[in-house]
């Protein structure tokens, strides 16, 4: 089975992350690098993910390229 994969770009990714949590996702970074894990709150500053090892991840929203999900998650 393919995957549905969504891509949300920068400049729409607050907006849409009531709709993430929960879910696991990939944030990738202006710099390349990407973060998996479970979206489990939000700030207008600041995103905490928790990965598959149960670690939290604070990620600033200013150094988001993107973020991608499979949207048959959901």
């Amino acid at each position: 089975m393919s995957k549905r994969l969504i891509r949300i770009s920068a400049k729409d990714i607050y907006s849409s992350l009531e709709k993430l949590l929960k879910i696991e996702i990939n944030a990738v970074m202006d710099n390349g690098n990407t973060h998996f894990g479970k979206l489990e709150s939000f700030t207008k500053e600041h995103l905490l993910i928790r990965d598959t090892r149960n670690h939290a991840h604070l990620i600033p929203l200013p150094s988001l390229y993107e973020i991608v999900y499979d949207a048959g998650s959901r």
